[in-house]
């Protein structure tokens, strides 16, 4: 598979103007899910590390289209530029209606087609049968708050707040989130507690 270097990453971040706290939960993300990687991998199951890394750290480049007031409500103490917010309205209006992973589809879909299908899916909650990159990361974006590991039911909890569906919505998501959890635990033989990364200085990228 075609992928973006790590440095054309990066320089995503500066062309679509993301703002900083984002960038730093797409980075948590990026470390998370290259740990659970390489567990994976050293577990005896074949993983591409590099895709995982790719795709945690652009899953939510694309998630201010999605946010539909800025510097408010959870957003209220994100540092944000009126540049960054005259570029997202701009945004917001070019792809009215989208999610960040139809946006990165969109826009990646030429230079990096199979990419840009993989990151497509891996923001999407409904995806029933996801590859080991696209579990790990959904799982690891689910682990990181703003930029800090936190327990699953904590993580829930904000979600829930700030995402208001029908309690039967909610109580899927919640036991299939759990199930791949325990799937992904199984495989490398932690517990989801273990899963601080704060003193490991776990290298990115791959």
């Amino acid at each position: 598979m075609n992928l973006p270097t790590e440095t054309q990453c990066r320089s995503y971040f500066v062309d679509y103007k993301v703002p900083v706290n984002i960038c730093q939960h797409c980075h948590k993300v990026q470390e998370v899910a290259v740990f659970l990687a390489r567990k994976v991998q050293d577990a005896g199951e074949a993983i591409d590390v590099a895709l995982v890394s790719r795709l945690a750290l652009l899953h939510d480049l694309f998630k201010m289209v999605a946010i539909k007031e800025f510097g408010v409500g959870p957003h209220k103490d994100a540092i944000i530029t009126k540049e960054e917010i005259d570029f997202w309205h701009g945004m917001r209006q070019k792809y009215a209606g989208r999610y960040e992973g139809d946006v990165a589809y969109l826009v990646f879909k030429d230079t990096f087609p199979e990419f840009a299908e993989t990151l497509r899916r891996v923001s999407n909650p409904r995806n029933e049968n996801p590859t080991w990159e696209e579990l790990l990361v959904h799982y690891a974006d689910w682990r990181v708050f703003q930029n800090k590991v936190v327990p699953l039911n904590e993580r829930l909890l904000y979600l829930r707040r700030q995402y208001p569906r029908e309690e039967s919505a909610w109580k899927a998501y919640t036991e299939k989130i759990k199930r791949q959890e325990q799937q992904i635990m199984q495989k490398i033989h932690l517990h989801p507690e273990d899963l601080n990364l704060e003193d490991r200085g776990q290298p990115h990228g791959g």
